[in-house]
C-alpha cells in the first residue's frame, strides 16, 4: 500500500477520560494539531493526552466510514476495539456487509508519537 494512500483512524485519550476518535493521513502532524488547539473543536475543549490506538485503511472513503461506526459505539466498546483489533474487523465487516482490511498501527509507532508529545 503506497504510503500517500493510507489513511488511519485514531483513538485518542483526552484530559478528561473520555475518547476522540478522528482520522487523518499523517499522525504525528494531527496530533500536533490537537495539542496546539488547531484540530477538533472537541479536543480545543478535552486536551488530548495520547493516542491508544491507530488502524490504517487504504483511502479516505473506508475510513470516515470506519470512524462514523466507531464514534457510534460507547466506551467500553471502544476500548474493546482498542486491545483487539480483531474485534473492530469482525464487527465492522458486519456493519458494512464486506470484508475491509483495518491494520492496526503498531503499539511501538504509537508508543514513539506519543513520547514527542508528552
Amino acid at each position: 500500500m503506497p504510503k500517500e494512500d493510507k489513511y488511519y483512524v485514531y483513538i485518542i485519550l483526552c484530559d478528561n477520560n473520555s475518547l476522540y476518535t478522528g482520522i487523518t493521513n499523517n499522525l504525528i502532524d494531527r496530533f500536533k494539531k490537537h495539542k496546539t488547539n488547531k484540530g477538533a473543536n472537541y479536543t480545543k475543549i478535552y486536551k488530548p493526552v495520547k493516542y491508544l490506538s491507530a488502524w490504517y485503511v487504504k483511502n479516505k472513503s473506508i475510513a470516515l466510514s470506519l470512524e462514523h461506526f466507531i464514534k457510534k459505539q460507547n466506551k467500553s466498546k471502544k476500548i474493546d476495539f482498542i486491545n483487539k483489533t480483531s474485534l473492530l474487523k469482525k464487527e465492522y465487516s458486519q456493519y458494512k456487509m464486506k470484508n475491509i482490511d483495518i491494520k492496526k498501527v503498531y503499539k511501538n509507532t504509537i508508543n514513539k508519537i506519543n513520547s514527542n508529545f508528552i
